[in-house]
Parts: C-alpha cells; sequence; structure tokens
C-alpha cells in the first residue's frame, strides 16, 4: 500500500507503531529514508502541490536542528478553566503572541484579537460531539473568505496529537463584516477600534444611549415622534389603491429613478407594488373645522377608494398638526423652524443617531426620520461599517479528530466599529432547539413560537435545566431566543422537514402513500381518500352545507384501525356517531364510537374527515366503512332489520344508531341501507311482512334502527321561545308510549303560537324525528330501544377528549392527534383485556355508572332549582318595586285632593297624576303577568309574594 508523507508523520499501521515506540524512546535515525529522497530527486522534480506543502513541512522540522523535539500538544484543560500561554509557535511565519485553551463546551462569542500580532483560541472537542465553535462568534464574517481543498491539508505547531506530531488540518479563513449604522451617526465615535468584548460592553453601550434618550424625554416629545411616525407611515404607505383611468402622471425623472431604487432596496426582495396611485397626499381642513388627508385623486361623490384620513385631527389631539401639514405642503421654513426646536430639545431628525444593527439584520433602513442631503425626510439605508479584522479555523481532519481533539481559530487586527449585539444561537444551543422540536411529535404542525414557549416539554427542559431559576425560559438558554422571529425560522426549519408537503390535504395524500409503501396493511390507518367534484354527486333537500366552503369538491378521509374493524363486527351493537366543527382548519370531523359494555369503556371505531355533511358525502362514508371492514376482517356488517331472520335475532347486529337531528347524515344512513338492501336476495321486511326491505324508502329503513338523541332534543326545546306549558307538552312527546299524540301535537300548533308551528313543522318534515324519539311511532323492538342510549352522551364525550389534545388544528396535526387518541383508546382496552388493569381505580360494574349518572342528574336538577329560586327572587323585588310605585301614584292623588283647602282648580293636576297611577297599574300588572311562569318552580322555598291590589 502507497503512503503519503503524512502517513509518515503520523504512523497509524503496524509499522508505524514500531516507528512511534521508537520515538517515545527517543530520537530515531531517519538516514535511509533522506538515502531514499536523495536518489528520487534525478528522476522526478515534479510533483503535486499537496506532495511539495508536505516536503516543505519535513525540510522546516530538519532545519529547526535535529536535537529539536517535536511539538508538545497542548495540556488539556480542566473543567471550567481557560489556559493563557505566550508566543506560541504556530509556523515558521507566524507565531501567536497569546494562544488561550478552552476545555470542552466552551462558547465564545467575542473571541479577543490583537492590532499588532495574532491571537490564537483552542478549543478542546468532543470527538462524537463535533460542532466547530467558530460558529459561536457573534461577528458577521464574509468575504474576502477561503478553504482548503481535499489534498491540500495544512499543517502546525499546535494542532499535534498526544506525540507532538502534526495532523493535517484544513484551514478556512473569513473577515470581519462589522455592522450596519444609521449614516447620520457620529462615525468617529462609532469606528473607535476594540481588540476584546463583553456582554457588559454591550450592555453598558446601550445603557448610555437609553440614558440620553430618556434624558429629553417630555410629553412634547412623545408627541413629535408620534407624529413623525405617523408621517413616516403616510409616506411608506401612500395611496395603495391601484391606478383608476383618468389619473395623470408625470414622466420618470432621475428623482423617480432614486426613488424606485431606494424602495427596490428597501423591500428587500418582496413583490413590488406595481400599478399604486401616484397621488400626492393633501392635508385639508373643512368648513367644520375637521381635519383631512386625502389622496389628491380622492373624490367624496365619486372615487372614495383613494386615501382618506379623516381621523387623524379627531377629538384626540394625538398628533401635531402644525408639523404634518407643513411636511405635506413642503412648507420649508415651517418645517425648519419646528424641527429646529426640536432639535433644541434633543430630538427630532435633525439630531445625531444611535441605530446599530448587526450586518445580518433584515431591516435595511434606519427606523427613525432623517433629512438627506437633498432635505428630503427620507428613513435613510443603514451604512455598514467595515472591518478587517482576519480569521482563520484549523480544524483536523476527520479521521484525525480522536488523536487532536481540538479545534484552533486564529484572529488578528483590530475592529473598528461598535460590539455587535448576541443575535446568533450558539450551534449546541441550536442543536437542543431542533431536538426539543423533534420531540414535540403530533403538536408539530401547529406549533408556533408562542405555543412553543409554554409548551410542557419545554418548561420541563428548561426546569432540569436551570432548577435554581424559578420561572425559566428559553432566553436564559441564549439571549438571541428572545426574538421570536428568530425562534420562527428553527420552527420553521423544523416543519420543513418534519412536514414536507405542509399541512393540509396534499400532505395527507402523501402520507398515505408512505404508509401503504412502508407499514405491513395491520398498521394502516388512512384507510380511504376520496374526491368528487361537487357538481357530480346528488344533491337532496335535506342538504344544509355551511355556503362558506370555498373548495369545489367534495373530500372524504376516513381513518380507521383494522383493529377497530374487528372491534366494529364484535361489539358494535349500539353505535353513535357525531360531526364537530372546530377541532379542524376547513374541515369536519365525523366519529363514530359505541360503548364496550363488557370493558364498560367508549371506544372509537373510525374517524373521517370531510369539507361537506350533505347526505352524499355521509353516504360515502358509510359505504367506505362497510369496505374497510370487509377488506380488515372478510366479513361484512350486519344490519337487525336487514339480515336477522327473526324479530329475536341480535346476535352480531347494528341494533340502534343514535345520532342527532342533522338531516344530512340521517339521510346519508337511510341511502346507505337502502344500497345494501337492494344488493341483498328479495326478503320480507320483519315489521311489515306485506313489504320488502327492497320496497323501504330511506326514512323507513331509519324508522328501524334510528335514535335521536334526548339531550339535543331538549336543547332544542330550551331554546324555543313557547311558553313553559307548552315547553313540557313538547317534552312530553319523547316517551315509550304517548297516551294522546294528536292531541298534544295540536295543542302545541295552537297554544304555541308561530314559534310551536314552525318547531312542528321542522320536526314533522324530517321525516325521522319523532319516529326516534318514541318507540310506539318506530319499529325498533321493546328490547332493544330500552337496552339502548336513549342520548349520545358516548360520542359526544369522545369528541370532547380529542379536543382536550388541540382544536383549530391543520388537516395534518388533527390526524396524528386522531390517531394517537384512537390508539391509546384501543391499548387501554387491550390492557383490560388482557391483564385486567382498568384505566381508573373504579371497578367498571355499571352500578356505579347508575350512580354517577343518578347523582349527576340530581346535581343538575337542583342547580336548576336553585337557579330557578334567583330569578323568583329578583321576580318578587321587581313586582314589589312596580307595586310600591303605584301605591305612591294612588298615594299622591289622595295628598293632592286633601290639600286642595283653597278649593281652586286642580283637574288638570289631578287628571296628570291619573294619568301616571294608570300607567303604574299598567306596569304592575304587567309583572304580574310575568309570574305565571315561575308558579310551581324553584325549590319551593321561595314562594311568589302576594300583594294585596
Amino acid at each position: 500500500m502507497s503512503r503519503t508523507l503524512a502517513d509518515l508523520l503520523n504512523p497509524a499501521d503496524a509499522a508505524g507503531r514500531q516507528v512511534q515506540a521508537q520515538m517515545q524512546a527517543g530520537l530515531v535515525d531517519i538516514q535511509p529514508q533522506l538515502q531514499r529522497l536523495s536518489r528520487l530527486s534525478a528522476a522526478a522534480t515534479r510533483a503535486s502541490p499537496d506532495i511539495q506543502q508536505h516536503l516543505l513541512a519535513a525540510l522546516e522540522y530538519l532545519e529547526g536542528g535535529p536535537t529539536s523535539p517535536p511539538p508538545s500538544p497542548p495540556p488539556a484543560p480542566l473543567p471550567g478553566c481557560v489556559t493563557e500561554q505566550s508566543n506560541i509557535r504556530l509556523t515558521s511565519r507566524t507565531t501567536l503572541s497569546v494562544l488561550y485553551t478552552y476545555p470542552t463546551n466552551t462558547v465564545i462569542e467575542f473571541p479577543t484579537t490583537s492590532t499588532n500580532g495574532t491571537i490564537g483560541h483552542l478549543f478542546r472537542m468532543d470527538p462524537n460531539d463535533w460542532q466547530v465553535p467558530d460558529l459561536n462568534i457573534a461577528y458577521s464574517r464574509g468575504q474576502p473568505t477561503g478553504r482548503t481543498v481535499a489534498g491540500k491539508e495544512v499543517f502546525n505547531d499546535v494542532m499535534v496529537d498526544e506525540e507532538g506530531f502534526a495532523v493535517p488540518c484544513s484551514e478556512s479563513h473569513s473577515t470581519c463584516q462589522g455592522v450596519k449604522v444609521c449614516p447620520h451617526a457620529d462615525m468617529d465615535t462609532l469606528e473607535q477600534p476594540h481588540t476584546s468584548a463583553t456582554r457588559s460592553d454591550i450592555e453598558k453601550r446601550l445603557m448610555q444611549d437609553r440614558d440620553e434618550r430618556l434624558q429629553y424625554a417630555s410629553p412634547s416629545k412623545d408627541i413629535f415622534c408620534r407624529t413623525a411616525a405617523y408621517i413616516a407611515a403616510l409616506r411608506k404607505n401612500g395611496c395603495s389603491r391601484p391606478v383608476t383611468q383618468g389619473e395623470t402622471t408625470t414622466e420618470v425623472d432621475e428623482v423617480d429613478e432614486a426613488k424606485a431604487q431606494y424602495i427596490q432596496e428597501v423591500q428587500r426582495g418582496h413583490r413590488p407594488q406595481s400599478g399604486r396611485c401616484k397621488g400626492n397626499l393633501i392635508f385639508e381642513t373643512d368648513a367644520h373645522g375637521r381635519v383631512h388627508i386625502r389622496c389628491e385623486y380622492y373624490r367624496m361623490q365619486s372615487d372614495r377608494d383613494h386615501f382618506h384620513d379623516d381621523r387623524v385631527g379627531a377629538s384626540t389631539g394625538s398628533y401635531d398638526l402644525n408639523y404634518i401639514k407643513a411636511v405635506l405642503s413642503d412648507d420649508k421654513e415651517e418645517i425648519q423652524q419646528i424641527e429646529q426646536a426640536a432639535m433644541a430639545l434633543g430630538y427630532g431628525p435633525l439630531v445625531e443617531c444611535t441605530t446599530v444593527t448587526n450586518v445580518s439584520s433584515q431591516k435595511p433602513i434606519c427606523p427613525f426620520d432623517h433629512r438627506n442631503e437633498n432635505g428630503e425626510l427620507v428613513q435613510p439605508l443603514m451604512k455598514r461599517l467595515e472591518c478587517q479584522v482576519k480569521f482563520r479555523v484549523y480544524e483536523p481532519e476527520e479521521e484525525y479528530r480522536s488523536r487532536c481533539p481540538y479545534i484552533l481559530i486564529t484572529s488578528s487586527g483590530a475592529h473598528t466599529h461598535p460590539i455587535p449585539l448576541p443575535t446568533k444561537t450558539p450551534p449546541s444551543v441550536r442543536s437542543q432547539i431542533f431536538q426539543l422540536l423533534d420531540d414535540l411529535a403530533e403538536d408539530m404542525p401547529e406549533i408556533t413560537p408562542r405555543r412553543f414557549l409554554r409548551h410542557p416539554q419545554v418548561k420541563s427542559f428548561l426546569a432540569a435545566k436551570f432548577p435554581h431559576i424559578k420561572h425559566p425560559t428559553l432566553s436564559n438558554l441564549h439571549v438571541s431566543l428572545s426574538n421570536r422571529s428568530h425562534l420562527q425560522a428553527y420552527i420553521k426549519q423544523a416543519k420543513e422537514v418534519h412536514c414536507p408537503y405542509g399541512t393540509g390535504w396534499e400532505a395527507i395524500v402523501r402520507l398515505k402513500a408512505l404508509q401503504d409503501e412502508k407499514l405491513h396493511p395491520s398498521e394502516h390507518y388512512i384507510r380511504r381518500i376520496i374526491v368528487l367534484d361537487n357538481g357530480a354527486v346528488d344533491h337532496h333537500e335535506e342538504d344544509d352545507d355551511d355556503p362558506s366552503f370555498k373548495d369545489d369538491k367534495l373530500r372524504i378521509i376516513v381513518c380507521m384501525s383494522p383493529k377497530a374493524s374487528a372491534r366494529l363486527l364484535e361489539r358494535g351493537s349500539y353505535l353513535q356517531s357525531d360531526i364537530a366543527f372546530k377541532r379542524i382548519i376547513d374541515f369536519l370531523e365525523f366519529e363514530m364510537a359505541c360503548m364496550d359494555r363488557d370493558a364498560n369503556t367508549s371506544l372509537v371505531f373510525c374517524r373521517v374527515f370531510l369539507n361537506r355533511q350533505s347526505a352524499a358525502a355521509h353516504l360515502e362514508v358509510f359505504s367506505a366503512i362497510e369496505d374497510i371492514v370487509f377488506q380488515d376482517t372478510g366479513r361484512r356488517l350486519k344490519w337487525r332489520h336487514l339480515h336477522a331472520e327473526d324479530l329475536d335475532e341480535h346476535e352480531g347486529m347494528i341494533l340502534q344508531w343514535g345520532a342527532d337531528q342533522h338531516r344530512g347524515q340521517a339521510k346519508g344512513l337511510g341511502l346507505h341501507l337502502q344500497a345494501l338492501a337492494a344488493k341483498m336476495p328479495v326478503k320480507q321486511d320483519l315489521h311489515q311482512p306485506e313489504r320488502t326491505i327492497q320496497s323501504l324508502s330511506p326514512y323507513e329503513h331509519l324508522h328501524r334502527t334510528f335514535r335521536l338523541c334526548s339531550n339535543h332534543y331538549y336543547r332544542n326545546i330550551n331554546t324555543c321561545p313557547v311558553s313553559c306549558e307548552v315547553k313540557r307538552l313538547m317534552r312530553s312527546l319523547l316517551c315509550m308510549e304517548h297516551v294522546n299524540w294528536d292531541g298534544t301535537v295540536a295543542a302545541i300548533e295552537e297554544k304555541g303560537g308561530k314559534a310551536g308551528r314552525d318547531w312542528l313543522k321542522d320536526k314533522q318534515s324530517t321525516h325521522f324525528a319523532f319516529q326516534a324519539i318514541c318507540w310506539e311511532r318506530s319499529f325498533i323492538p321493546w328490547a332493544i330501544w330500552k337496552a339502548g342510549d336513549s342520548h349520545t352522551n358516548l360520542v359526544e364525550s369522545v369528541h370532547r377528549d380529542v379536543n382536550h389534545h388541540g382544536v383549530h388544528c391543520s388537516l395534518y396535526s388533527a390526524l396524528q392527534k386522531g390517531q394517537a387518541f384512537d390508539s391509546f383508546k384501543m391499548r387501554t382496552l387491550e390492557v383490560f383485556e388482557t391483564y385486567g388493569v382498568r384505566p381508573t381505580y373504579r371497578s367498571g360494574h355499571i352500578s356505579e355508572n347508575a350512580f354517577t349518572n343518578l347523582r349527576r342528574r340530581d346535581n343538575a336538577q337542583r342547580r336548576i332549582l336553585l337557579a330557578q329560586d334567583q330569578i323568583i327572587m329578583k321576580y318578587n323585588h321587581k313586582l314589589t318595586s312596580s307595586y310600591e310605585h303605584l301605591l305612591r301614584s294612588r298615594e299622591k292623588i289622595v295628598h293632592k285632593l286633601k290639600t286642595n283647602y283653597a278649593h281652586y282648580d286642580i283637574s288638570d293636576q289631578v287628571q296628570k297624576l291619573v294619568q301616571t297611577a294608570e300607567k303604574a297599574l299598567e306596569a304592575y300588572n304587567k309583572v304580574k303577568m310575568e309570574g305565571v311562569d315561575l308558579l310551581n318552580t324553584g325549590t319551593g322555598k321561595v314562594n311568589i309574594v302576594s300583594l294585596d291590589d
């Protein structure tokens, strides 16, 4: 095997280890190698530059004298300690004035440099966690730059291994880019050189600037600054309306070109707003003394689309109107007078500016207004202060890092600019942030800087990192993380890795493709993705889609695990479904669940995301669920009224479906059952033997399986504007059997007025609501009706539980959180069945459910009665007040008549008092009528007061 000179200088093979052992005992004889070189000199006179560099390194060492020992390796610094050495040879041409050696994980933001020499900074590294420390430097670095390429490694006397032999290093160099300052700043002060810096120096400088600003603080300064900010906003915004026909524009001249160039630099890559109105802004006062600022093309009667601000001169008096008027009318004399007066007080566009930003800052302009060389009021472009400090980084090649675990950074020259702010996050801290982001799992798609800062995982990390700080934040990790925009950039990078296709529809499509490609079918969760043109699906009169949906396509995502399919076949006798609206942006969430009666726990079978809740959309959902179950289990779902042979058969069948009164969902279920019946052989209906199941309408299928949630039914009654008597009649319709159904319906129609008639019409027009609340009007067997739930609390609670994981989520995040929740529920059930461990200390017996439900209803009823007591007490106070007002008005009449000693005509006065008394009586009677609905309410301990009229 051929060996390079680097191999000779750094023996690593068996022969090299022998030479290394000899070196440890003392110097070795290299005469044989020199003789070989002498024999080659006549035959080979040309070689590659890297060979030449290796030869020069060897000659440099040999010319130093045969007795000169090789360079000593740098001593490993003690933990937390920094060592300092003077006059350390780096190469034959460079000697380090000072060499600082730092322990592992040391972060140096402002490395010391020298005006007339070179300073070295040697960092001890962890070979298993190699992070180049020059990225910690706060100084922006750039051109001129350079770096060695492969095969042209460099050697020096500091980067050596344990035996003191130089290791090959890559070398990179860069130049400090200085900082950006306002061109109206005191350049002589800002260009003062410095060779060392600390955060304390920055704090001192910022404190001095703040003290100067506060020194001139006054109400007049606040008014002037607010006015100047408004003027700057006017100049920046102008009239942002598009150019309209009839407007005249001046020809482009040099001034316009300069403005265009300025705007282009200010926009920093943002798309320019073309076609904007170029009208001048005018300051004017109307006939009522109100101040207006408007575009010259603004017309009250015709062109109100142009800029117009009539609030600037409002009663708030927030601005100096004289200054605004002078600037907009270009009154140079008035402007000079105002700004000169402001300068005398230490503020305004004529004073020196102290704005300093890092070169990496995205803000290209000074935020303060200044006068340019043409006397124009502008926010000037920041000026970069040049710097000539050179940085060099020596890093050992990867295979030598274990022998020489160091990185050397040298710096030379003095910085001729202010100390930059520590806005750069060190790589070690950055890696911790990315690790925290990686650990967020399903929270990643929705994470924002604020959510990240208050995330429990981040809080836990900071509490462990800084145990002695009461409420640590990310700024304790590094001050740059106080900038939430800075943190947002890291979050964006993490999202691009974890969500490369975004968080919407396309992300789900790609995720399903990856799932189908890489996961075993038993691990699949996204089972169907359906996209249909909205115009290509059937529309029904029951559809009540929200017209705000802008998508012209019906989009459905059906999520269901194979385990859920098997459970649905085994346990899905009494199903419940519900649609949630607030968990996902631009999508609805359909859930189907039931109570596992053996384990006495809820079980989610499927989760569907869809952007319509029409009958056609639900038909697609139910059909997809049927197909998925058959795909997973090889068996079809069975519905009692379709597949049972007699009324008593019920094993392994869907017996009841509970839901709210949404017409699209109910009609979709009916259409699905109708389609299933059409595929079956002709069969007599169990409930109407004279008919076949194929002849049943969608709603007749519902009459045999559908139950309406009692809670939704009662809630709808509570909001209906009818009397308590009518509400009691409405509630009585939810029953097993009704003694006078038709009479009750007629009474509701008669006594309920329009609201009652509308309520009846709503229920009757559904074609299923009354059959779903009264057993005798449905075809559900008595035992099944009694055994099934009369409400949908189960699926509502499941929706509530998953909402605790986040609402207003993106589609991608909602799917991930939904899968985690469904997996958790399934695993909880499996643990109980396998090991008998329940999710709570409760035994799971149905008696506990009965006790909990009874206590909840009892407490709810007591709260209602107590609330009614409060209403009665308020009513009593109102009734008493109106009665006392009536008595006082009558007493005034009597008093007027008794005190008429002179017997003069008081008929007019008495008539007015009588009218007042009549109004008081009318008000009193009205209040008494309000008490009718309060009879027989409350706890009975607070009664309606009885007054003698």
